[in-house]
């Protein structure tokens, strides 16, 4: 796999699996490629050589049409800059992926409820991006990733943009989606967030230089999860 830009090869002889069920997170100094590599991964930008096969897609090859059934219903994202369409409320974002798929109506408002009711958004429903908080905002973006049930979801620095008690709610929903089977692949700088991982990945001039395997996330062994990955990041220059 390749990926050229005007400035420099981001990405570079890179040969990488991506195994379903893992709460893979990938880390590596500013600059080093880990947006590049999540969005190649992902079917966000494509390489200049080599081949993406995601989900049985080799995305180089996949037309329009296939890549937005593709994003449509196979995958979900979640950014650092919360992207919810600011003339819709809570609600309508979290059901906008649907709008081109042939949901049965009163399915898709008992999935909606549920997952309000799951992530304590409930009362603000009908609430506009602007009247909620970053963290509220970033539960709804959550929320509106999941609608589709899908199989693996790309997370860029999600954290990034919130508080720490925001930060650490966001990181407890995405574990607890992970034990329950869901895919997760997550770029980050953060410390708190990488101690998530089952399989974390360390990213050095477009190339993977490093890779650690944890067990399942259990928070009483955060500590010491913490204390192995700090090892690690400073055996690779972190």
């Amino acid at each position: 796999m390749a990926f050229l830009n005007s400035w420099k090869n981001a990405i570079k002889n890179l040969d990488l699996k991506i195994y379903k069920g893992d709460f893979t997170v990938i880390m590596g100094s500013s600059g080093s490629g880990k947006s590049t590599l999540i969005y190649l991964l992902s079917g966000m930008d494509k390489g200049s050589s080599g081949e993406v096969i995601l989900l049985d897609t080799e995305l180089s090859k996949a037309n329009k049409k296939e890549m937005e059934k593709l994003r449509r219903e196979k995958i979900s994202f979640v950014f650092q800059g919360i992207n919810l369409i600011p003339d819709l409320n809570a609600y309508e974002n979290i059901a906008a992926p649907t709008y081109k798929m042939k949901r049965d109506k009163k399915e898709l408002t008992q999935v909606i409820n549920e997952l309000l009711s799951r992530f304590s958004m409930s009362e603000h429903r009908s609430k506009f991006p602007s009247q909620l908080s970053g963290g509220q905002k970033q539960r709804i973006t959550i929320c509106r990733a999941l609608i589709n049930k899908p199989d693996v979801i790309f997370a860029d620095e999600p954290t990034g943009a919130l508080n720490s008690t925001q930060g650490q709610e966001v990181l407890n929903i995405l574990t607890e989606l992970n034990i329950e089977g869901q895919s997760i692949v997550m770029v980050t700088h953060d410390l708190k967030a990488a101690v998530r991982a089952n399989r974390l990945l360390y990213i050095k001039d477009g190339r993977i230089d490093g890779e650690m395997k944890l067990p399942e996330y259990d928070k009483d062994s955060h500590q010491e999860r913490e204390r192995e990955i700090v090892d690690f990041l400073r055996e690779k220059g972190w």
